[in-house]
């Protein structure tokens, strides 16, 4: 069992949840299930594209297939994973570049999908994290969006309050307030939980 700050585990989510993007025009919609959960975003701007997402869990709540599509003007990307007992099996089609994946992808890694916040619920139930286990570094599969290029390297977790989450990595920090059931709320200056 998993326990969050100090709250209860295994809070099971309820229904549909949306973030608003604040760095861009853009929403993302995600249906929860007991086995994973499905989502789509829609995004403005310079280049903008949808993207539909789901993805399966284990009991652990780990990541153990995600397939993801993203279209735009004129281009379209799909992204299939599949964890198997020594690595992943990445499929991935369409127009324009993604760039190579990986040559081996960790089996135990942690899937990240760009601007999902709830990937980093995912996690921070799958690793356990509570305010007295500190920091907890893991690798990471960064799928991005729209090019849906994945990309790996170790990630630093660390819920550094009851409701705040801070993820550093190769990449950017980044910061989140996290509602009673560990889900992200909001991160300054990218997106916030709509309700």
């Amino acid at each position: 069992m998993t326990t969050i700050g100090t709250r209860a585990p295994g809070i099971a989510l309820t229904g549909p949840v949306a973030w608003q993007r604040t760095s861009a025009v853009g929403t993302e919609l995600v249906f929860p299930g007991t086995a994973g959960a499905g989502g789509t975003a829609v995004v403005t701007g310079a280049d903008p594209y949808t993207l539909d997402w789901r993805a399966g869990l284990d009991d652990d709540s780990a990541v153990t297939e995600f397939a993801a599509s993203c279209k735009g003007a004129g281009w379209t990307r799909t992204l299939e994973m599949r964890r198997t007992g020594d690595g992943w099996v990445t499929t991935r089609e369409g127009l324009g570049e993604a760039g190579p994946p990986p040559a081996e992808l960790d089996p135990s890694a942690l899937i990240l999908l760009a601007g999902s916040p709830i990937f980093l619920f995912w996690a921070v139930r799958h690793l356990g994290l509570t305010i007295e286990s500190g920091p907890v570094r893991v690798t990471a599969i960064r799928v991005a969006v729209p090019s849906l290029a994945i990309s790996t390297g170790p990630i630093t977790c660390h819920l550094v309050s009851a409701n705040r989450l801070r993820v550093t990595g190769d990449g950017p920090a980044g910061t989140y307030e996290l509602d009673d059931s560990g889900m992200v709320t909001y991160q300054p200056g990218q997106l916030r939980q709509v309700r």
